[in-house]
């Protein structure tokens, strides 16, 4: 049997009506070495099981086209531990099933990690009608004051790496950062963090319904990673929090009543945000402080 350099883990709940369009993309695959991919149904109700069975049956340019259900529970991290655990390849490159990756993306990820480590691909925003969002994302990958990461749509790991660190943290929220998390605990590890340019995805912008509540899930869960890495989130107090809350929502509607319809999107945002810092800090309690914050 054909030695796997590349293992694709697609992890999927409900999507029927966009997983095909990536499917295809997988197996329009050029210049790649050995790859299989992996879907993991994360328990999907409607046609999703069908179109994975279609998929695995017809030619294209995986090795081989495998699927597993992943039922116990409806979590982006446990589902894609499944993945990893089923999977054989040096390197295990996640992707989602709403997204399209370029031809060249096995190839980039391949010749991009040829070391043991951690790596980010470039993520090209494109609206929900097709239309480019070159904007939508930065260029190279997310830098931070603690360190850098790479975004869960388009994300490699080599199987070593993956398991000296454990794998995903599956008690993490939702939208709860299992990025990030898992890019930043392979650095404290000593693992490289690496950048793929030649690595592309084109992500599927959320409808701005679906962003708003994605918005305050992301404001809830990074309290939670406070607690995770209080190295990297400084100066998170009840007071604080409740200031922020309170001046976001006196100011929001001198806000809203200013001209541009991006800038009054931008101060829903951060309102959304503040209140979902609020309910976060309630949920999880104050992070504990840093030795640095401590010293001071």
């Amino acid at each position: 049997m054909t030695r796997v350099e590349v293992s694709v883990v697609i992890c999927v709940l409900n999507g029927a009506a966009t997983i095909r369009r990536q499917l295809d993309a997988l197996d329009a695959q050029r210049g790649h070495p050995p790859f299989d991919v992996l879907v993991v149904d994360n328990g999907s109700t409607d046609a999703t099981p069908t179109l994975i069975a279609e998929w695995q049956s017809r030619p294209g340019a995986p090795t081989r086209k495998l699927a597993i259900e992943a039922h116990e529970r409806r979590n982006i991290p446990y589902a894609r531990n499944v993945g990893a655990m089923t999977t054989t390849g040096r390197i295990i490159a996640y992707c989602d099933a709403d997204d399209r990756v370029d031809p060249a993306w096995v190839k980039a990820i391949a010749d991009c990690l040829s070391g043991d480590g951690i790596l980010g691909g470039r993520i090209e925003g494109v609206s929900p009608r097709g239309e480019p969002k070159p904007d939508t994302f930065p260029h190279g990958l997310t830098r931070t004051p603690y360190l850098p990461h790479g975004g869960n749509c388009n994300l490699a790991i080599t199987r070593s790496c993956f398991d000296a660190i454990g794998g995903y943290d599956e008690t993490l929220p939702r939208y709860g950062f299992e990025d990030v998390d898992i890019c930043w605990r392979a650095q404290e590890a000593g693992f490289p963090m690496t950048y793929c340019p030649e690595a592309v995805v084109y992500f599927s912008i959320s409808p701005k319904t679906k962003a708003i509540k994605k918005e305050f899930l992301i404001a809830q869960a990074r309290v939670a990673m406070a607690h995770r890495h209080p190295g990297a989130y400084q100066g998170f107090t009840l007071p604080g929090t409740v200031a922020h809350l309170a001046r976001t929502t006196a100011l929001l509607p001198v806000r809203l009543a200013r001209p541009g319809a991006s800038t009054r999107s931008r101060h829903v945002r951060h309102f959304i945000d503040a209140c979902g810092f609020m309910v976060g800090y309630l949920k999880y309690g104050p992070p504990p402080r840093s030795a640095k914050t401590q010293r001071k």
